[in-house]
Formats: C-alpha cells, sequence, structure tokens
C-alpha cells in the first residue's frame, strides 16, 4: 500500500515538474515572440516617420513648382509665350 502511494506522488511530483518546465518554456517563447513583434512595430514606425518626411517633401516640391511666377517665366522661355498687349486683345461679346 505504502508502494503505491509513494508511486503516486512520484507521479504528481513529475507530472508537476513536466508542467512547471512546460510553462517556463511557454514564457520564454511568448516573451521571444513579443520582441520580435515590438521590433517589427519600431521598423513600421520608423518607416512611417520617413514616408511622412518624404511627403512633405513631395508637398513642398510641388508648391514651389506650381507658382504662377515660375510657370509665368517657363511659358516666356521655353514656350515663346507672352501677355499680349491691350491693345492686342479683342473683346467678343455674345
Amino acid at each position: 500500500m505504502w508502494q503505491q502511494l509513494i508511486c503516486k506522488q512520484h507521479l504528481l511530483v513529475l507530472a508537476l515538474l513536466v508542467a512547471v518546465a512546460a510553462s517556463a518554456f511557454a514564457v520564454t517563447y511568448v516573451a521571444h515572440l513579443n520582441r520580435l513583434a515590438f521590433n517589427q512595430l519600431m521598423e513600421e514606425t520608423n518607416y512611417k516617420h520617413l514616408s511622412q518626411v518624404q511627403w512633405g517633401q513631395l508637398l513642398l516640391q510641388h508648391s514651389t513648382l506650381t507658382t504662377p511666377s515660375r510657370i509665368e517665366l517657363l511659358a516666356s522661355k521655353q514656350l515663346n509665350m507672352n501677355i499680349p498687349h491691350p491693345k492686342d486683345m479683342v473683346m467678343v461679346v455674345r
């Protein structure tokens, strides 16, 4: 009878030891996954920041290139376009 009780106690201790070891491995694995996810989050956040900076630079470049004075300068130099004199204008009335 005592042998059977001791054997059951040993099995219980062994089962608890296996459960504790499995729990420890699970905690370690989840911590590793958490670190990987955090690193990926930081990379994506950095990419988002760089994209926002690039977007701001593109908006600035667009506003610089599309100013009316620059367009008028390019039209007169590259296309030989000029603003007509008022005497060369004809008013069309319907």
